[in-house]
């Protein structure tokens, strides 16, 4: 099952923002605001219920529309979903709600907040973590909104946005990819470019059972998290090598979770250990490459089996002697930071096909370009999006069936794929000494290849963290 493309970041509803408590903490210099008095609560009646709706909707310069006039018990009075009131401004005014908008200046303190300040300051930031949605930190930066221009965010009361891998997700993620093409009647008000929360909201007013809550509002940005994984051979540098790396949290170990596969069990504390028939593998391509595509086709197999990849938005496969510096790959695939491709496929992506990463251009020292399987992803680092492997997996026997697979290098045959499947792609060339190279001090790389010590390895880390 497959999600769809880039999601549009608009609320779904604005709703009425609650006043707050005393939040109690320290002031940074510019981002954290300094603790405030708590605001008063308000406490209406049907009366006063009815005039503050009234208020908010001449504040929103818009008509007040509603089932009944009669000021009482029972009047029911219904704003526009735009006209929202909040509570106080500086000037005893009435603040509006709403959920920052990409690359304005509340966004950009916001994602600094979630990417860098919650980890160098997380006493800041309290009551929050790196798992926190997006409103929530904006919530928190708008008590000071003279310096961080942030306005409060609009929130969905008694919301709960579904997990990735849960059955609402999966049943949300299946109307947005498969159930609106083939049946688009059953989704009325809906289209492909509305978001998963929608859909979400769709399934939950059909099958409470299903979904049980509403979704809460789609967030303009989402920390990005990985689950990353490398087939260990038992015998030799590779389980040396992948222990010093456990032991400094470095690696795939710096991803939010991770696997090992191998064909042995592996004395490794902490660390889910995945079973494949083999690891050797004998002979080349005509390339003179190691034709081990089976035994990673196995071992992508143990990865969909074990199911945790699910939970996150980007796979990463690694090589053990491949230097990742997770934090700054994390950043690069932010949406809206991501690079332009110097070499664009010639189709636009299937909708919900996701996207993988290609590193190497060889091709373009003899002045090629896009085609001929170039670029290609080498090995040593494999990016893709859960989307795009969840596409991999539904359409595996397809792509066997496509290509002789049984001969071929790994990386060779999941790129191959992956554009039969008209993925969509990115290109960010690596410190791959495979492919051109690069040092260790270049910041421009995300990922260093090879090293094969646990002596080199680790140089290689420390100069590019320094």
């Amino acid at each position: 099952m497959v999600s769809a493309g880039e999601v549009k970041h608009e609320p779904l509803t604005q709703e009425l923002c609650p006043a707050d408590e005393e939040e109690g903490t320290t002031s940074p210099p510019a981002l954290t605001p300094p603790a405030l008095p708590p605001r008063r609560r308000l406490v209406l009646g049907a009366l006063g219920s009815a005039l503050l709706l009234g208020a908010g909707a001449a504040l929103a310069g818009r008509p007040l529309r509603g089932s009944g006039h009669a000021i009482g018990a029972q009047a029911i009075v219904q704003l526009e979903a735009d006209a929202v009131a909040a509570g106080d401004d500086e000037d005893g005014g009435k603040e509006e709600c709403r959920m920052a908008v990409v690359d304005d200046a509340c966004y950009k303190n916001v994602v600094w907040a979630m990417t860098q300040g919650i980890k160098k300051h997380p006493e800041w930031y309290k009551g929050l973590t790196e798992k926190s949605l997006f409103e929530d930190f904006q919530q928190h930066l708008s008590e000071d909104k003279k310096k961080t221009s942030c306005p409060k965010p609009c929130k969905v009361e008694n919301c709960e946005t579904a997990a990735a891998g849960s059955k609402c997700w999966e049943n949300a993620q299946w109307a947005m990819t498969t159930g609106l093409k083939d049946h688009p009647g059953w989704y009325k008000g809906l289209t492909d470019k509305s978001t998963i929360e929608d859909f979400q909201n769709h399934v939950y007013e059909s099958n409470k059972t299903l979904c049980p809550k509403r979704a809460c509002n789609p967030q303009p940005f989402k920390a990005i998290s990985f689950f990353c994984w490398a087939v260990v051979r038992p015998e030799g540098y590779e389980l040396g090598l992948v222990k010093a790396q456990l032991a400094k949290k470095a690696g795939i170990f710096a991803c939010d979770d991770y696997a090992l596969v191998s064909d042995k069990a592996l004395d490794i504390d902490g660390v889910k250990v995945l079973h494949i028939s083999t690891t050797s593998v004998s002979g080349f391509t005509d390339a003179g490459t190691s034709p081990n595509a089976p035994i990673f086709v196995e071992a992508w197999g143990q990865i969909k089996a074990d199911g945790r990849y699910k939970a996150h938005d980007w796979v990463v496969k690694c090589d053990p002697d491949t230097v990742i510096i997770v934090d700054r790959l994390r950043e690069k695939l932010v949406p809206g930071n991501q690079p332009s491709d110097p070499y664009p496929p010639p189709f636009k992506a299937a909708p919900g096909a996701g996207q993988w990463v290609t590193n190497c251009d060889k091709m373009a020292s003899w002045g090629g370009g896009w085609g001929n399987g170039w670029p290609m992803m080498y090995g040593s680092v494999e990016i893709i999006s859960r989307e795009a492997i969840d596409n991999y997996f539904a359409n595996e026997e397809l792509c066997k069936n496509s290509f002789a697979w049984q001969g071929m290098g790994e990386d060779a045959f999941m790129g191959l794929c992956l554009r039969k499947l008209q993925t969509g792609e990115l290109f960010m060339k690596q410190g791959d000494g495979v492919c051109g190279g690069g040092g260790c001090t270049d910041d421009g790389f995300q990922a260093y290849h090879p090293f094969k010590d646990i002596n080199s390895w680790m140089t290689c880390w420390g100069q590019a963290t320094r």
